[in-house]
């Protein structure tokens, strides 16, 4: 488990997150928004059994990345690699719905692990399955609002620039917190290697018409030439009535 086995006192004070022993201080700032890149998307049936209850387990499955920038724990070294990326789809929609965002660790194998969880409104999940499906959508980008933070000395960095983001830590300091947010936007397109058939070039049938070019122009030419031979063979037939009414006379 890579997490730290020393407790460490964590406070939040005038929206300010510090962690004992270390000189850094954390704000959230609601204005930026936490970008996400996914592909490799999949698709995932199935039931589970849960309280007594048989209930349908579909999802998505893909690989994701940071926009921009990279996720951290604050008070731990290193960042998150590849974002293990589930889009899951609400049971209500409700009146408002909302598309939501929940990002943290999970241990797997004694390993803890980063993980993004998406939950969608039902029509934004079926919309997203069948484009899948019909092979237009095997790439995401989706961006968000969330309780992810941020070094104080970066909240001046401009939109375009890269920026760390923090998760935070639970009130022990031993583990990292998770985080949540509203997903505002979500686009999905078909990876730029996959061409659709009707897209390739059709082969040029240049060599076809330059074919039947030279077809009729070896007809036409024949037809002439017959034409030219008609008549020479008329003069020839004519010259010999003419030679034979001399003869006679």
């Amino acid at each position: 488990m890579d997490e730290s086995s020393v407790a460490r006192s964590v406070s939040v004070s005038d929206g300010r997150m510090a962690i004992d022993g270390s000189p850094t201080r954390y704000v959230q700032d609601a204005a930026r928004r936490f970008r996400l890149s996914a592909s490799g998307l999949r698709f995932v049936g199935g039931f589970e059994s849960r309280d007594g209850r048989l209930e349908e387990n579909r999802r998505f499955l893909a690989e994701a990345t940071i926009t921009d920038g990279a996720l951290r724990r604050a008070g731990f070294e290193g960042e998150a690699g590849p974002i293990a990326l589930t889009l899951r789809p609400l049971s209500q929609a409700g009146d408002q719905p909302r598309l939501l965002l929940m990002l943290g660790y999970r241990d797997e194998d004694g390993v803890s692990l980063p993980f993004a969880e998406a939950f969608l409104a039902p029509a934004v999940f079926e919309a997203l399955k069948a484009d899948m499906l019909a092979g237009l959508a095997q790439e995401l980008t989706l961006s968000a609002t969330t309780s992810l933070w941020i070094r104080e000395e970066d909240r001046g960095r401009g939109a375009g620039e890269g920026l760390d983001w923090y998760l935070g830590l639970d009130a022990d300091g031993r583990s990292a917190q998770p985080a949540r947010g509203f997903i505002e936007t979500i686009e999905w397109r078909p990876s730029p290697l996959a061409v659709p058939a009707e897209a390739a070039p059709a082969p040029a049938p240049a060599p076809a018409v330059a074919h039947d070019a030279e077809e009729d122009w070896h007809e036409g030419s024949a037809d002439e030439l017959r034409r030219i031979n008609w008549s020479f063979r008329l003069l020839l037939l004519m010259l010999a009535f003419l030679l034979i009414i001399v003869a006679m006379k």
